[in-house]
């Protein structure tokens, strides 16, 4: 039992570290970027100020992004602000 609880706390402690990982502060210099990911079997492009957001945004998902292009997409897929 005091395995589990231990396990519990270590568990809590590791989201909370990466939680706070996902909220780190981007500068505001625009250096759009289009960002894409694969979501269940489709490729998703978003638009971001800058990689930093991109990272971020991977980050709270907990999804993969790499930069597809310089500037903002041609079309930002539906799903980009969920």
């Amino acid at each position: 039992m005091k395995l589990i609880l231990m396990l519990l706390a270590l568990i809590s402690l590791m989201a909370l570290v990466l939680a706070q990982e996902c909220n780190t502060e981007c500068n505001r210099r625009i250096e759009y970027l289009c960002g894409t990911t694969v979501r269940s079997g489709v490729e998703i492009e978003c638009s971001f100020r800058n990689p930093c957001e991109m990272h971020r945004h991977a980050c709270q998902k907990r999804e993969v992004w790499r930069k597809a292009s310089t500037g903002r997409c041609t079309r930002d897929s539906d799903t980009c602000g969920r």
